[in-house]
């Protein structure tokens, strides 16, 4: 007996077909384009909120046990404290690098 695969509906990035790519490029040509507008890679059309990607971490093991007794003795699992921590942390810098203060 053979399981039936799952189709899941959301992809990593959508599909494209090449033809409206290169009608989008060809519509560009002779265009000039604002270079002082830059635009970062998060900011691309396609890159999605309810995408998440993985992120080997590798810990010594006294911080893992430290990052461990929090999420037992806390509301919080392993990844939602990191991720709440990082998000912020994240953001200034980036603010920092890109002059976006």
């Amino acid at each position: 007996m053979v399981a039936d695969k799952k189709k899941t509906p959301l992809r990593s990035t959508p599909t494209r077909t090449k033809e409206a790519d290169l009608d989008k490029f060809a519509a560009g040509a002779g265009k000039n384009s604002p270079k002082n507008e830059e635009i970062y890679p998060w900011e691309e059309p396609h890159i999605r909120e309810d995408v998440m990607k993985n992120l080997p971490l590798r810990l010594p093991e006294p911080l893992y046990m430290k990052l461990k007794y929090i999420a037992v003795h806390t509301p919080y699992s392993m990844n939602s404290f990191i991720l709440e921590r990082l998000t912020q942390e994240i953001e200034e810098e980036v603010a920092r690098m890109t002059d976006r203060v």
